[in-house]
């Protein structure tokens, strides 16, 4: 049950781009997206992602804090309603996930993003209730183009979605490029009108030797075509006290009309432990069908598929879904999802798990 209890991000959402909107700077501090909105971004929150808006109602705290130009607030006040039917147990629980604030400081060539909050999971460190950075980082922009990145986030791979269990992301069946899993890293980006490439070399967790994180290098490069597309492949290498692997994959954002969209991811992995002779294959893909019924209200259903060693086939978790997900109005989310999953590692036949996450982003 511990995919449900890892705090989840303000990731960007990656399907903008059926809106024309290339690149994840366009609307976050975040040169690979998520966290703190720019004003510009935060209008969009009412004039594209939102049902209802008024004027003004983007702005941070709905404007009741001011702050200077060059200051941005965000943050997550996050909680979910979670729901589980397997043959041995059946369960339902509400609980908070996230409440962290952010806040960034930007000028024409430098940039610094610092978040605070208190932990919220049982199951990764720091422990519950105990105050934490989730990421800090400072940007240097030599040119409009190119982004210079040093502190502690998440490295960019694949698609930067919120769905934080998916198997591309998520620690259970999955690839664990999870939140929750932060480096120290430096990262060079370039952001072009059609081309963007990301290039970060990964430190581990100095500070934190216990977490045994990764130390390695992560890339990306995609391509945004024919006005609403986007096609890119990541790779990443990792290495840490008891193993290593390589991980690479194509990535597809397919706005197929401004309402009708689809997010595919494929990953295969090569992982070594330090403590057995073979190397051991693996495959992960995930697949987002969504439609936008009206603005703000969306519709959409779910593939999933892991094999973490293909040659052992009780590693292989399969998952369809399907789920509804509402901004009513700027700074509120709301999304509900039903899945059925197969973990042959666990039950030989397929269980039900639902959530309801309520969101609010000041």
């Amino acid at each position: 049950m511990c995919i449900f209890l890892r705090p989840n991000e303000a990731v960007g959402f990656p399907e903008m781009v059926r809106h024309g909107y290339v690149n994840c700077i366009s609307c976050h501090v975040s040169p690979s997206g998520g966290g703190v909105l720019t004003p510009y971004g935060r209008e969009l929150t009412k004039e594209v992602l939102s049902t209802w808006g008024r004027e003004g109602e983007g702005a941070f705290a709905y404007g009741a804090i001011k702050f200077p130009t060059w200051i941005h607030g965000g943050g997550d006040l996050r909680f979910l309603q979670i729901y589980r039917d397997t043959p041995t147990l059946r369960e339902a629980a509400f609980f908070p996930m996230q409440t962290d604030l952010e806040m960034a400081a930007t000028s024409e060539k430098w940039a610094g993003v610092v978040s605070g909050g208190v932990q919220r999971s049982i199951h990764t460190p720091p422990q519950k209730g105990e105050f934490f950075s989730r990421r800090h980082f400072l940007i240097y922009k030599p040119t409009e183009e190119v982004h210079l990145r040093a502190g502690k986030f998440l490295h960019n791979f694949g698609i930067n979605m919120p769905e934080h269990n998916a198997v591309t992301k998520g620690n259970d069946s999955g690839l664990g490029f999870n939140q929750g899993t932060e480096t120290y890293n430096l990262e060079a980006s370039y952001l072009g009108e059609n081309l963007n490439a990301y290039l970060t070399g990964l430190f581990g967790r100095p500070d934190a030797t216990r977490l045994n994180r990764e130390k390695g290098l992560s890339s990306s490069v995609s391509y945004f075509f024919m006005e609403r597309y986007k096609a890119g492949v990541s790779y990443f290498y990792g290495e840490n006290n008891t193993a290593s692997r390589h991980v690479a994959g194509p990535f597809f954002i397919l706005g197929f009309t401004q309402k009708f969209f689809l997010l595919s991811e494929f990953d295969y992995q090569s992982y070594k432990s330090k403590s057995l002779p073979e190397t051991l294959p693996g495959f992960v893909n995930y697949q987002r069908l969504n439609y936008e019924f009206i603005q703000g209200f969306h519709g959409y259903v779910t593939q999933e598929y892991s094999q973490l060693n293909l040659n052992d086939s009780n590693t292989v978790s399969r998952a369809y879904g399907i789920g509804t997900q509402w901004f009513p109005r700027p700074h509120f989310e709301f999304n509900l999802y039903w899945q059925k999953q197969l973990r042959v590692s666990q039950f030989s036949q397929y269980i039900d798990v639902a959530w309801l996450m309520m969101n609010f982003y000041p």
